[in-house]
C-alpha cells in the first residue's frame, strides 16, 4: 500500500485528515514575520502565536495541510488569506457548488463513462 493509500485510508475513519492544498505563495505573507522552516517534502510556519506544519508537494508549486491541523492550528483571524491561496485546479467548480449550496446546475446531458457528449442541435 502507498502511504498516500495509507493516508487515506486513515482519513475516511478521521475527516479532519483530509487534506487542503493550497499554492506555495500562501506563506509570502509569512516570510518576513515568521519562521518557515522546510526539509524536501515538509514544512512548518511559526509566528509568536502559532505553528502550522504542511506537507510540500514534489513541483513545490503547492503546500498541503490537514482539514484538523488547519481548525485546530490556524487562527480564524488567518483563515481569509488560506482560503485566498486555495488551489482550486483539481476540482470540479459545479460540484463544489452543489455541495456547498444543494443547487441544481445544468451542466449538460447525463451519459455513460466514456461517452462523449451529444453534440446540440443548436449549437
Amino acid at each position: 500500500m502507498s502511504a498516500a493509500s495509507a493516508f487515506f485510508k486513515k482519513a475516511l475513519k478521521e475527516p479532519t485528515m483530509a487534506l487542503v492544498v493550497f499554492d506555495v505563495s500562501v506563506l509570502d505573507k509569512y516570510l518576513a514575520s515568521a519562521q518557515i522552516k522546510r526539509t524536501n517534502s515538509v514544512g512548518r510556519v511559526k509566528t509568536a502565536t502559532w505553528s502550522l506544519d504542511f506537507g510540500l508537494a514534489p513541483d513545490e508549486k503547492t503546500i498541503h495541510a490537514t482539514l484538523g491541523a488547519l481548525t485546530q492550528k490556524l487562527p480564524e483571524s488567518e483563515h481569509a488569506h488560506w482560503l485566498e491561496h486555495l488551489d482550486e485546479s483539481r476540482y470540479s467548480e459545479n460540484f463544489l457548488k452543489m455541495q456547498a449550496s444543494h443547487a441544481c446546475i445544468d451542466d449538460g446531458n447525463t451519459r455513460n463513462w466514456g461517452e462523449a457528449e451529444e453534440e446540440s442541435l443548436f449549437d
